[in-house]
């Protein structure tokens, strides 16, 4: 199967695994010569946020991947991709991240899906609740998950 389209789901706390999920994406979107999709996944609490810290007006907000595009994360990654000549674009949607990432992936027509996540406990799976860990389970598409402080042995359990 070849790898034409990759959907990055860039998540809100993502500056904490960003030069793991950078590397990771890299690793296989530059032999196979594909195109990249960043994805960000807004609240509505968050999208309101973010327009106002990055000056846009509320009164009429920008799209939500003009929004997503100033995310340190989604900047971090393109800046590597462009340096690498790797196509991209950036996409974003208001809503649920499971709804939005699965809804992403089935509009790019994606190959594979990158997600972010961290190692937890199975208490800590119960009470909390994953969004990986569903998107995993309700994905169509194959799915890469890169995991949090693994290259730095992290083996916590938070």
């Amino acid at each position: 199967m070849p790898l034409e389209t990759l959907v990055v789901a860039v998540g809100p706390t993502e500056e904490r695994r960003v030069s793991e999920l950078t590397s990771t994406v890299l690793d296989v979107a530059t032999p196979a010569e594909a195109t990249v999709v960043l994805f960000h996944a807004f609240s509505r609490t968050a999208f309101e946020e973010g327009v106002k810290e990055t000056g846009f007006d509320l009164e009429d907000p920008p799209e939500p991947a003009a929004v997503a595009a100033r995310l340190e994360s989604i900047d971090a990654i393109s800046r590597a991709l462009e340096d690498e000549g790797i196509d991209y674009e950036i996409r974003s949607a208001i809503g649920s991240p499971k709804d939005a990432i699965l809804r992403a992936t089935a509009d790019a027509d994606a190959d594979l899906l990158f997600i972010g996540g961290r190692k937890r406990s199975p208490v800590g799976k119960v009470i909390v609740g994953s969004t990986a860990q569903k998107i995993l389970l309700s994905e169509s598409c194959p799915v890469v998950f890169v995991r949090q402080g693994i290259d730095e042995g992290d083996d916590s359990q938070s």
